[in-house]
């Protein structure tokens, strides 16, 4: 069997990390390696990662001071020595057969990559895909399903590398959203790539995530833009439609986010605004656009304010079925303690 390497960051998730942890544990795919990096300090989960791995010598425990998840991530990089590595974030959980069927994936179509698909879980429900769908694609392929949204994301969670993939690759210290470039990377350096879209990997979904912060959304934007402009010169004008219509969406997602957090105005969003206005032409065009979301942009030109009605009713629709987690954790705070900026 191939080893696989399991990088766990962990820090002020001891609500969710025995669960976590425990959904490692209980893989059907034996042949893991658990490396938890864990943030010195938190006390209730270095003892939950101490309980535990006094328990299973498959762990591999690394307590090093809180520096954010890129210094994190390295450090866990360091420690593999699987001939696979995968990451799943200290809050979430895994399906018992998720690794075995990345595994499976990855051998019978000699990919590089291995993606599953994934549940949003709330505290109430969990969203995902229950088709049990596998697809082999090139790094072309695969980008455009992720630029249009179609199955997974620039996300390291929910996907098995092999392990050469991370030769040269480090993740920037001191950054923040640094998982994005750092996915696209490894991406363009696959061969192919497997994705089954059964939903494998449970994403914690929390009220007050740090993924939510405005500053992490616009920086998230600034990749995206950088991302883009990397995928053209690799792939030429196959990749412009894609860019196009995953751009005006990323730009809407920000308004969104003005809206749902009482920032908006249109001086605040004014460049955001701009774009998807300047770009709706061509979005409007592509026949791969999903309706619902060409809908979506033409009401922002038309009215933001409009925008902003359809945008809040539709949240507060969905909150009455969908209760989100609260982690209690102040991540703004959190960051600028560990030296985490821009």
């Amino acid at each position: 069997m191939s080893k696989v390497s399991i990088i766990v960051i962990i820090y002020k998730v001891e609500r969710y990390l025995e669960e976590c942890l425990k959904s490692i544990m209980d893989q059907t795919y034996k042949d893991i390696e658990i490396i938890c990096v864990v943030g010195k300090g938190d006390t209730a989960c270095e003892k939950i990662v101490d309980d535990l791995s006094a328990k299973d010598l498959r762990f591999v425990v690394i307590k090093a001071e809180p520096k954010g998840t890129a210094d994190a991530r390295n450090r866990g990089l360091d420690a593999v020595s699987g001939d696979y590595i995968a990451f799943v974030d200290g809050d979430d959980r895994i399906a018992p057969d998720m690794i075995e069927t990345m595994v499976a994936a990855a051998k019978k179509h000699a990919s590089d990559i291995s993606v599953v698909g994934k549940y949003y879980l709330y505290e109430n429900c969990a969203d995902g895909c229950e088709k049990n769908e596998e697809s082999v694609l090139s790094p072309a392929e695969a980008f455009k399903v992720i630029l249009y949204q179609e199955g997974f994301f620039l996300h390291l969670w929910d996907k098995l590398y092999k392990r050469h993939l991370f030769e040269g690759i480090r993740f920037p210290e001191g950054k923040l959203v640094e998982d994005r470039q750092i996915a696209y990377s490894i991406l363009a350096k696959a061969n192919r790539i497997v994705y089954n879209s059964a939903s494998k990997y449970y994403f914690r979904v929390s009220e007050d995530s740090g993924s939510k912060i405005e500053e992490n959304l616009r920086l998230s934007l600034k990749a995206d833009y950088e991302i883009c402009a990397g995928l053209k010169k690799l792939f030429g004008e196959e990749m412009n439609a894609a860019t196009e219509f995953f751009l005006v969406n990323e730009n809407l997602s920000v308004i969104q986010n003005s809206f749902l957090y009482d920032n908006f105005s249109r001086e605040h969003d004014r460049e955001y605004l701009a774009y998807v206005k300047e770009h709706a032409g061509i979005v409007r065009k592509d026949l791969r656009v999903p309706k619902s979301l060409k809908i979506k942009m033409d009401i922002c030109n038309l009215s933001p304010y409009l925008f902003k009605w359809v945008t809040l009713s539709r949240r507060k629709k969905f909150l009455k079925d969908h209760i989100a987690f609260r982690s209690g954790n102040d991540w703004k705070s959190t960051f600028e303690k560990q030296g985490v900026d821009r």
